[in-house]
């Protein structure tokens, strides 16, 4: 679906969690065979489906703070280790909370909703692989009652870059606007279509995807038609029964596009085949060598399993996942469902053959 408008109107740090560990966690060190992740925020419904398949065997043990810090924890020498609290997750899927060793863990792999160039203005130096998993579309959301149906990248550049100033109705109070930081895949991938920095964004950082959702929810009773916000599109479609998402009309386009083909559908066609453009990939950082084959054997069973990549060379699948329905249950698309590609954040759009051609079979699933 199109709505035709006219319009009307980083480099990251590696941050630690903070704060004294919980006396009633158990300490991460002692839950079985852990694989230390961080970074995006936005993909944790996958990596909770895939905690909860290898729990009792295999422990993944999970720090959300942000794209760019899961990518600074891979890429700056020497490693910095992560601290305080993280996730895991049990056979049910319950998130659970453990303590980090005080002198800190090593991160087996990086999570990031965006390139590593992105992240720290170069391109991935030698000895880091980048491995690309399931497609992310990242939206702009608003309470279920809002009147809008669509935003340009033109009003976006004036409301996140300007805020009031920007005049941008009605997306003129900045304390309405829920919104990231320069970490955040979630922000860097907005970032690249609307041309304002993702340091530089106007509004109230919320610290996750999770807050963000939270924020514009308690303001559909005051301020439904003002409160805006940004999702990955997974985060987004487990709460549409109190968010809706924009439209969006990008740079050089004559219409505005959801993410779905509809307002209410989940196919994620207009992403499969370039009409919406704020889309990324699930980027998956870690130590490589010489091969590009992840260098230690937990990286390369988490690579492997996002990745698909689970025959001869690869790591046996989980009993009970399978990275196809996994992706799918997680709200992300298949690459193998895509029509068209990219290889930079923001960048051209080209047409994409996948070596076997899944849409058919992912739109008979989400449909349901």
């Amino acid at each position: 679906m199109r709505i035709c408008l006219s319009w009307v109107g980083a480099l990251g740090v590696l941050i630690a969690t903070s704060g004294l560990a919980a006396a009633d966690n158990v300490d991460c060190s002692t839950l079985p065979d852990p694989i230390i992740v961080a970074g995006s925020t936005a993909v944790q419904p996958l990596v909770q489906l895939l905690g909860k398949a290898l729990a009792g065997t295999t422990t993944i043990i999970y720090q959300a703070q942000g794209s760019c810090i899961g990518v600074n924890a891979i890429v700056t020498t020497p490693q910095p280790p992560v601290t305080g609290t993280a996730t895991y997750f049990d056979a049910t899927g319950t998130a659970l909370t453990c303590n980090l060793p005080v002198a800190g863990s090593i991160v087996d792999v990086g999570l990031s909703d965006i390139f590593v160039d992105t992240c720290t203005g170069a391109p991935a130096p030698a000895g880091i692989g980048q491995f690309s998993g399931p497609v992310e579309a990242m939206v702009f959301v608003m309470p279920k009652a809002a009147q809008q149906q669509a935003i340009t990248s033109d009003e976006a550049y004036f409301v996140f870059g300007f805020g009031a100033a920007g005049m941008a109705k009605p997306w003129t109070i900045e304390a309405n606007l829920a919104v990231r930081n320069s970490q955040s895949g979630t922000q860097g991938i907005l970032a690249s279509n609307i041309g304002v920095p993702a340091g530089r964004w106007k509004g109230q950082n919320k610290g996750s995807s999770g807050g963000v959702r939270d924020a514009v929810i308690a303001l559909a009773a005051t301020a439904p038609d003002s409160a805006i916000g940004i999702l990955g599109s997974d985060i987004y479609d487990a709460a549409r029964d109190q968010l809706k998402s924009l439209a969006f009309q990008g740079a050089h386009q004559y219409a505005a596009f959801y993410a779905d083909s509809t307002a209410t559908s989940f196919d994620k066609r207009n992403v499969r085949n370039g009409h919406y453009v704020n889309f990324g990939y699930l980027h998956l950082v870690a130590k490589v060598d010489a091969s590009n084959v992840p260098s230690t054997p937990a990286s390369k069973r988490f690579v492997d399993w996002i990745t698909g990549n689970t025959g001869a060379t690869g790591t046996p699948a989980p009993t009970g996942f399978d990275i196809f329905t996994a992706t799918i249950a997680a709200k992300l698309t298949p690459t193998c469902a895509m029509k068209v590609q990219r290889t930079s954040e923001g960048g051209l759009i080209k047409p994409f053959t996948p070596a076997t051609d899944c849409g058919a079979q992912f739109e008979a699933m989400v449909a349901h």
